[in-house]
């Protein structure tokens, strides 16, 4: 599905005519411009040789005199047709004395020759132009000959010798363009892919949890932000299935609460869709907007965490509750405050009550407002649940680096398969009991959270019609 949906992802077509377009005009310009040196450097090369021939026969022509056509035919004839060079030879008076490709008689005079001219100030004169003796364009390269009855060597070579080694070149030249342009459209693809791939793939699922399957996950997870944003998709995933999975185990009123929790989070993953679908659209082609959306993204990727959280909250905690900052508070105070508050319950309902302290018991790391809420409901609790004439008792001891805290009462208790849900919100073992004691069912899902919040653990022994004791361990302050 993830690749059916990245073939008709228009963010994908774009993406690849984006890169074929590069890499046809990237291949023409370093084709077109490797075209140009070559040529620039075949002619070089053309120049060059005929400079080193030049100079190569200008010392042994300068140490002879009275110099014919004989002679030169002698040296010159089979060279010229062996390398398809023409030779001529100019006096100073810019008359031909010798030229392997025509009779010297049938040539006019060349002083005015370009070469010539500057062969005869300078030493050395090039020029391509058009021979009319010949009909057909020319490369010349002329060397003056001695400083006293001057001669001008020259050489010459048909530009339609080096235009077919140009073309050959250029041929060569464009098979390599067209396989390297095949071979980038062929990693174009492939790089189209990859990146198409996890925008893809993240879009499914974000579109499968917006209809509510929560088992999608994502598998591919490159090395950059869209990597990041896919594990926190499967982290969100994971928390939402965590969630639904506790959900399905309430009774009517959680029922309602995870459709709340569905409706909510619908909204940001709504938002998701949308900015992946726009970075599809060609954004993403935009590194500033590519970022930016991308930290709209993960912000309501965290949204959507903090959601889950706050709403799991408000299912066992009332609203607006303050956020809790854990500090050094020691339980005698919070016992003796919560005792005051209670004590006219006790004597109402004539309890038998004791406070158990070890000696010395040290400080903990916690909350002195969570703390006084915990020990005031698990109180409250001790007291709904026990006879008139019971007895209940707070326990405060130290072990190794804990200090527990137990509220033992002698109520009805417990039974062993109900004990295992006692902390879940609105969680009662049976109506009638509730009736009774006249409980709401969130007291103890407060406590359980609120021990969770200052790192705590809280845990229940009971037995029916024996009692109940509960105890809340807490870390030593500075362990």
């Amino acid at each position: 599905d993830c690749k059916l949906l990245m073939l008709r992802s228009k963010f994908f077509w774009r993406n690849l005519l984006s890169y074929a377009i590069v890499i046809s005009f990237t291949t023409f310009v370093v084709s077109y411009l490797l075209t140009v040196k070559t040529e620039e450097f075949v002619r070089e090369e053309s120049r060059k040789d005929f400079t080193e021939k030049l100079n190569l026969l200008a010392p042994f022509l300068e140490q002879q005199e009275n110099w014919n056509y004989d002679k030169l035919e002698s040296i010159f004839a089979k060279a010229s047709q062996d390398s398809g060079t023409r030779v001529t030879v100019i006096d100073s008076g810019g008359y031909v004395i010798y030229d392997s490709s025509l009779h010297y008689r049938e040539l006019e005079n060349h002083i005015d020759r370009p070469e010539i001219i500057n062969a005869i100030r300078t030493g050395w004169g090039e020029s391509t132009r058009y021979s009319e003796s010949l009909n057909a364009p020319m490369l010349y390269v002329a060397k003056r000959i001695g400083n006293f009855n001057q001669l001008v060597l020259r050489f010459s070579i048909p530009m339609e010798a080096l235009d077919k080694q140009l073309e050959e070149i250029r041929y060569v030249l464009g098979i390599g363009a067209l396989v390297g342009m095949l071979v980038s459209l062929l990693l174009a693809l492939f790089l189209a892919k990859r990146i198409t791939r996890p925008i893809a793939a993240i879009t499914s699922v974000a579109e499968a949890i917006s209809r509510g399957n929560y088992n999608a996950r994502l598998k591919y997870f490159p090395r950059n932000e869209l990597g990041t944003l896919g594990h926190s998709i499967n982290r969100l995933a994971e928390a939402v299935q965590a969630n639904i999975s506790k959900r399905e185990k309430m009774e009517k009123i959680r029922k309602q609460f995870s459709s709340n929790a569905s409706h909510e989070l619908k909204t940001p993953l709504t938002s998701i869709k949308g900015y992946v679908e726009t970075l599809q659209e060609g954004a993403i082609d935009d590194p500033a907007t590519a970022r930016r959306f991308l930290g709209i993204i993960s912000s309501n990727i965290e949204r959507i965490t903090s959601l889950v959280t706050d709403l799991l909250n408000l299912a066992t905690i009332e609203a607006n509750q303050d956020m809790i900052t854990l500090e050094k508070v020691h339980w005698d105070t919070i016992i003796q405050e919560v005792y005051a508050r209670q004590e006219i319950h006790l004597q109402k309902k004539k309890i038998d009550f004791q406070i158990n302290s070890d000696k010395n018991i040290p400080s903990v790391t916690g909350s002195r407002n969570a703390m006084t809420h915990i020990l005031d409901n698990l109180l409250q609790n001790a007291l709904n649940y026990t006879s008139e004439g019971g007895k209940i008792s707070i326990n405060l001891n130290q072990n190794d680096q804990q200090v527990l805290l137990s509220v033992k009462d002698t109520g009805i208790g417990i039974s062993k398969k109900n004990q295992s849900r006692v902390f879940e919100r609105f969680y009662r073992v049976d109506k009638a009991r509730a009736r009774d004691v006249g409980g709401t069912g969130l007291g103890l899902a407060i406590v359980k959270h609120l021990v969770i919040q200052i790192q705590g653990t809280i845990k229940v022994e009971s037995e029916l019609d024996v009692g109940s004791i509960f105890t809340v361990t807490l870390p030593i302050h500075g362990q």
